[in-house]
């Protein structure tokens, strides 16, 4: 009976080293390879592998060079790639809940952002997504807020009605710029730019990081600071096979995108002057209007009925 019981707590631990030993992971990601979001990328890596050593194998593969991001949000879903770094609102058309990062002025500011998102909250809505959807979000981050950045001056909500402004195909993000007064027109990420320099669309809203990464400022040059909404992004993996990883394995992950969440703030925070900087240099102007009229229009917006509830949460805990 000893035996019998030594035996099989050996295979058990055998079993347990061999899969850690084989956790292989594939990122994917569409920032190009110097871009914040791909730094993001590989602070998780070296985090992980510091913790779990020669237990795991990761490997980032940024620049869309897995596909474009909704195929990337595909080949997750169904299990041919184990995980993405992209924005969180990519799953809104999974869940409801992750259309929370398209409402315009949800947050107050960056702090509130972070205290939603890692309290009771946020955990709820990861829950919700990760039981419903079968993506796993870990490590939500702050890649600022998002601005417009069009073709034509806009000192005013005035000067933005009607504009054919890019959006993500993404209900939240959709209703909030049909909300203020813009036309959304949804046009794949990866072709943003050739649609601003081809006359398709008159602008696009992206964080300044973005904007500077993509070099959408050579083809738009009127940056309009409106800080409409915080764009999450965050590690989304394939539920299934997250929770076939072992406990060890699981909390690395989530130890591991904390501290990449907690580099990008940092960056964010100290880069954005230094990012708005660069673009002026290369002709950027920049508008500062009013934002009470945005914020009045944005409350105008009528967003999915299912998504009400998180967001009258949200509101109500601040």
């Amino acid at each position: 009976m000893l035996k019998t019981l030594l035996a099989a707590v050996c295979v058990a631990a055998i079993s347990t080293v061999s899969a850690q030993a084989g956790v292989s992971v594939r990122i994917g990601g569409a920032g190009s390879d110097d871009s914040p979001d791909t730094k993001a990328m590989q602070v998780f890596k070296e985090k992980i592998e510091a913790d779990l050593g020669s237990d795991v194998s990761i490997e980032l593969f940024p620049g869309s060079h897995l596909g474009t991001v909704d195929e990337m949000v595909e080949q997750v879903k169904g299990g041919v790639l184990e995980c993405m770094y992209e924005s969180v609102g990519d799953l809104g058309s999974f869940h409801p809940a992750a259309n929370a990062e398209g409402v315009a002025y949800l947050y107050r500011d960056e702090d509130d952002f972070f205290r939603i998102w890692r309290g009771p909250i946020g955990q709820e809505i990861i829950e919700s997504i990760a039981k419903d959807a079968g993506f796993r979000v870990i490590g939500p981050a702050f890649h600022g807020f998002r601005q417009f950045l069009v073709t034509k001056p806009a000192d005013s909500l005035d000067d933005l009605q009607g504009r054919k402004i890019r959006a993500p195909g993404i209900p939240a993000y959709i209703e909030s710029i049909r909300a203020l007064g813009a036309n959304p027109a949804t046009v794949p990420f990866e072709e943003v730019y050739t649609a601003i320099q081809q006359g398709v669309v008159d602008g696009v809203e992206q964080p300044l990081v973005a904007i500077k990464d993509k070099r959408f400022y050579e083809v738009a040059k009127h940056l309009v600071m409106t800080n409409h909404m915080a764009e999450t992004m965050g590690f989304m993996c394939n539920e299934d096979w997250y929770q076939k990883q072992d406990e060890r394995v699981r909390a690395a992950f989530q130890k591991a995108a904390e501290s990449s969440a907690d580099w990008y703030r940092d960056y964010t925070d100290k880069s954005q002057a230094d990012v708005l900087a660069s673009l002026v240099a290369e002709g950027v102007v920049v508008h500062k209007p009013d934002l009470a009229p945005f914020i009045a229009k944005a409350a105008t917006a009528n967003y999915d009925p299912a998504l009400q509830p998180i967001i009258a949460k949200i509101r109500a805990s601040q």
